[in-house]
């Protein structure tokens, strides 16, 4: 199993929608870089059993985010105000106003 960058960003956008176990798993998989043994070890269970939650939790993720967009949604924004950043180099004000839009994607995912 692939440790992949679009997968934590869908853990940060969509984790709480997980159970609690789900979360727990991925958190340790994604974000503390623990190995699918040591993970086991923790959880008092199989390398297997290991890597079949954080697959199921993967697969909701990556089902969230068909369904709902918020990543994509994001991206498409923020490319946006980086274009727009670009041609208005000399326009302070509103320079402004696009990092106060892309303040609230980054503290908010946009909602």
């Amino acid at each position: 199993m692939e440790k992949d960058f679009d997968t934590v960003l869908l853990l940060d956008t969509y984790a709480g929608l997980l159970t609690e176990k789900q979360q727990r798993l991925c958190d340790m998989y994604y974000n503390q870089d623990y190995s699918l043994s040591e993970i086991a070890d923790i959880e008092d269970t199989t390398r297997q059993a290991a890597r079949d939650g954080i697959a199921k939790a993967r697969q909701k993720l990556v089902f969230f985010e068909q369904c709902i967009r918020l990543n994509s949604s994001r991206e498409k924004t923020m490319d946006a105000v980086d274009r727009a950043r670009t041609l208005c180099e000399e326009r302070s004000d509103l320079r402004q106003l696009l990092d106060e839009i892309s303040d609230i994607w980054e503290n908010s995912n946009g909602i």
